[in-house]
């Protein structure tokens, strides 16, 4: 897979997605403690199981207009309605340049990222990309800019609040207010200038923060003139290394009336499983509509019923051996259950 997008080929990508609220994914906090202790969390704000493996979360290194040194991830496993998922920094041994991330931080996951460079490196002045495939090809020219954290190609305001674009040599002024940052001191910094340097302030360097509740939808341009931090995110409470809120988060597509999705044990059956050459689906109500995905969240299956049926037998012979993760539509809910292929 190509492994460079470029901002022009990001605005053209952007053009063709119009994000509707509470219809797809979207960063929900983002996670940027000290040393290596990184993650970012994404929300599912829909009533639908969706599956993970059509998303890819990408870093854009520094102010660069490409994902080439930031790394690009591809997301795994399924998100269930109003729930969440967490990718967190994977590094698990200390090295004389790197530290570890702290393993607490990553038992609250549902990914680890890969290897340097990747995502959940980042250091504040990083732009993270949530792209989706609709396609399910692994082609970054399809991929769509489902949300947007930072300014790809972009850097910090002279505020605490923002950011804004980067030059050669380009001079600051701020105060750090150590009343209301927690965990740093009162500092004044004046004409500060680092040619072909790159810098950020408290806001997202050393910070944990969440998506504010209003937030319905993710950022699918490039914000101009500038990323305002305050306008949809809030600081966790505590300073760096807060974790408090990971593995939940409050959203106003969340319904208060929410019916929950059924999984009654008795209401599919699925056999034989282990499966080898075939599997046969039952149910106790029509099944509208039958999809199978590979244990990265890959569709490799979908067959509507719309009258619904009441039984379906799936052939498996030309699927690789593995798990794989069976999702029955009915007409008011979905019921996922796990298929093994021998």
């Amino acid at each position: 897979m190509k492994k460079i997008l470029s901002f022009f080929g990001l605005i053209a990508i952007v053009a063709t997605l119009s994000a509707q609220d509470c219809s797809d994914l979207f960063i929900s906090e983002y996670v940027e403690g000290s040393g290596n202790n990184k993650g970012v969390e994404i929300y599912n704000p829909t009533d639908e199981i969706v599956p993970l493996g059509s998303y890819y979360v990408a870093r854009y290194s520094n102010g660069n207009l490409t994902y080439e040194s930031g790394g690009i991830t591809q997301l795994q496993g399924f998100l269930y309605p109003y729930a969440t998922h967490f990718l967190v920094n994977g590094q698990t041994v200390t090295t004389e340049t790197s530290p570890a991330c702290d393993p607490a931080l990553q038992a609250m996951a549902q990914q680890p990222d890969h290897d340097y460079p990747a995502p959940t490196y980042m250091n504040g002045n990083d732009a993270i990309a949530l792209f989706k495939d609709p396609v399910g090809a692994g082609d970054v020219n399809d991929f769509l800019v489902v949300d947007l954290f930072g300014i790809i190609g972009g850097g910090m305001q002279s505020s605490d609040e923002g950011w804004t674009d980067f030059t050669d040599a380009w001079a600051y002024k701020t105060i750090y207010d150590a009343d209301t940052i927690s965990g740093y001191d009162s500092t004044y910094i004046q004409n500060y200038i680092v040619p072909d340097s790159y810098y950020w302030l408290p806001w997202t360097s050393n910070h944990s923060l969440i998506r504010k509740a209003s937030v319905k939808a993710g950022v699918t341009a490039n914000p101009d003139p500038a990323f305002v931090v305050t306008m949809e995110w809030d600081t966790v409470p505590g300073g760096v290394n807060q974790w408090d809120f990971i593995g939940s988060h409050t959203c106003d597509c969340e319904p208060s009336n929410a019916v929950e999705t059924s999984f009654e044990e008795d209401e599919l059956e699925v056999y034989p499983n282990p499966a080898r050459d075939y599997f046969r689906v039952d149910a106790r109500m029509p099944m509208e509509e039958l999809i199978l995905y590979d244990a990265s969240g890959r569709e490799i299956y979908r067959k509507n019923h719309t009258s619904g049926v009441l039984g379906v037998v799936i052939e498996t012979d030309n699927f690789p051996a593995g798990i794989y993760q069976l999702k029955v539509r009915f007409k008011e809910h979905a019921q996922v259950k796990r298929v093994m292929i021998l």
